[in-house]
């Protein structure tokens, strides 16, 4: 009997698709999509820290910051199944193959579950000798207690329920992920606004991420069951196949997602250990504003796994398969660095007047780090498509090009702050975390262009110099802040950031647009353009 998806009920292919052509439909309505909901989130996450800060203080909110410094660790158990949702649901619907993609979900939600339970209990358990560790003061151990528990506990639920999330990225539907997101994160701002303002402080926050978590994960289940006939989470597609599977391709990701998170996390990790949750929550304040920036480019990345696995699959046999996948490549890293650049950038040339704007006070330090981190940032996204794609292939290992390097580099270079200075002083270990990243990034981009068959100068050209552009513009369009004068009032100095930020906009992606852009590109993205517009106007006109 046939399904919805031209299948039979032995779950054989009746149909040929073109895979290059599905995956460049696929690519281009998921980016764009992802890239609306990615500046809806940036705008959320820049107007959530100065309200929490002002209510909740600074040691408060190092807490906060250093309990998802922990949950990331704790999901690294079960990182990898996520990615192995993601690559193989991509690569058995290629083929028609739904039963063996229902073995890997039911295998790896038996795994998730599992873990997850252990994994809190040992936090429960461990919980009085962990605060002590972090240096949280005795004031704040209860609240700070009950605070990490609750954010272990939706952490590792939502891991355990990924599946759903994981499923519909896997086949594409990055629409219906991307609303689910969306959703959520808007009403976890809401949340937080009206409970940390009523005075609820640690707690206010952890409420509200706890039933953002629980919206996203029963909207995700709705959605798969709707559209996903196929889908089923029954013991029965348990299989040893699926088993070994995971471990075999989740066990590489898997060490390689526990070596990211701690890079990712080493400067409040290193900063709550050796100085103070103080000092985890100045380094949280100067890499937030970089770190949202990088979740926009982010959403190239997102779609190159199962966009990857999707070609990969459909296009093994085929001559020119290596070729797409070398294009694919290039272009996601002309377009996550053209659009790292265009964020970053801005925080590069102007960090202090925005933290001044943004927070209403000063910390020291911040506009410093937070530059270093811009850059650091920027330069970690040209990676961001090697990872991806080369994990779609099933080439999960290369990613230790990255990884190992950056560890051994952090090894050297951490001590030596240390040595240079005579003390644990905040500033030198992120400028050693930093130039660890700087190298040990472009050991894996030579890496990934030599597997890819990528010369250094089509590198060069098509990725890297467009991405100077930006600061070009943005060193210009900043000059004329020497000339301010002191003591500007808060709204005064916003004022005159926006408008700068408004100049600074129009030129680069004007510039971008006219002198980066080939007439190919400028067609491809007038397309899309008219394509949302033509939307808007039959909506309005429908209305």
């Amino acid at each position: 009997m046939p399904t919805s998806h031209g299948t039979t009920d032995n779950n054989t292919t009746t149909d040929s698709p073109n895979h290059a052509a599905e995956t460049k439909d696929a690519l281009s309505r998921n980016v764009s999509v992802q890239m609306v909901a990615k500046v809806g989130y940036l705008v959320t996450r820049f107007l959530i820290p100065p309200f929490v800060l002002a209510h909740i203080g600074l040691e408060a909110y190092g807490i906060w910051a250093t309990a998802f410094v922990l949950v990331s660790y704790l999901g690294i158990s079960t990182f990898g199944i996520s990615n192995v949702y993601i690559k193989y649901v991509a690569e058995y619907s290629a083929k028609r193959e739904y039963h063996r993609a229902n073995g890997i979900l039911a295998t790896g939600v038996l795994i998730t579950t599992s873990l997850s339970l252990l994994l809190f209990m040992l936090v429960y358990l461990l919980l009085p000798q962990l605060l002590i560790w972090l240096k949280v003061t005795p004031e704040i151990q209860a609240q700070a207690g009950e605070v990490v528990l609750i954010v272990v506990a939706v952490f590792l639920s939502s891991i355990a329920f990924s599946v759903f999330k994981d499923t519909l990225i896997g086949r594409q539907r990055i629409t219906a992920q991307q609303t689910i997101w969306v959703i959520g994160y808007l009403i976890e701002t809401i949340l937080i606004f009206t409970l940390v303002g009523l005075g609820r402080g640690l707690q206010g926050l952890a409420e509200a991420y706890l039933i953002r978590m629980l919206i996203e994960t029963v909207l995700a289940l709705i959605t798969v069951v709707r559209t996903e006939r196929w889908f089923s989470l029954s013991p029965k597609h348990i299989t040893r196949e699926s088993l070994r599977v995971i471990l075999q391709f989740g066990g590489t990701v898997q060490l390689l997602g526990f070596m990211a998170i701690l890079l990712h996390s080493i400067e409040r990790l290193l900063a709550a250990t050796l100085i103070g949750v103080k000092a985890a929550g100045l380094v949280d304040i100067a890499k937030k504003l970089p770190g949202m920036a990088g979740t926009i480019p982010s959403v190239f990345a997102t779609a190159f796994i199962p966009a990857a696995s999707y070609m990969h699959s459909g296009l093994e046999n085929d001559p020119n398969g290596r070729a797409s996948l070398s294009k694919l490549y290039l272009k996601g890293g002309r377009y996550m660095n053209l659009t790292a650049a265009f964020v970053c950038a801005f925080l590069v040339v102007l960090p202090q007047p925005i933290l001044d704007v943004w927070l209403g006070q000063q910390y020291p330090g911040a506009a410093v780090m937070m530059l270093l981190f811009a850059i650091s940032v920027q330069v970690n996204q040209l990676t961001g498509p090697g990872t991806s794609i080369l994990n779609g292939i099933g080439r999960p290992h290369e990613g230790f090009y990255y990884t190992i390097p950056n560890i051994l580099l952090l090894l050297l270079l951490v001590p030596a702050s240390w040595l240079i200075t005579g003390s644990w002083q905040l500033l030198p270990i992120v400028v050693a975390i930093i130039l660890s990243t700087l190298l040990s990034a472009f050991v894996f981009i030579v890496r990934a262009n030599r597997l890819l068959r990528i010369s250094s100068r089509d590198y060069l050209q098509r990725v890297f110099i467009p991405g100077l552009l930006p600061y070009l513009v943005g060193a210009l369009v900043a000059a004329p802040f020497n000339l301010l004068p002191d003591g500007l009032e808060r709204l005064e100095l916003a004022a005159i950031v926006l408008g700068a930020g408004l100049i600074y906009s129009c030129i680069t992606l004007a510039s971008i647009f006219f002198l980066v852009f080939d007439p190919g590109e400028r067609a491809w993205f007038q397309s899309i353009a008219a394509r949302y517009l033509n939307r808007i106007a039959s909506k309005k006109i429908s209305t």
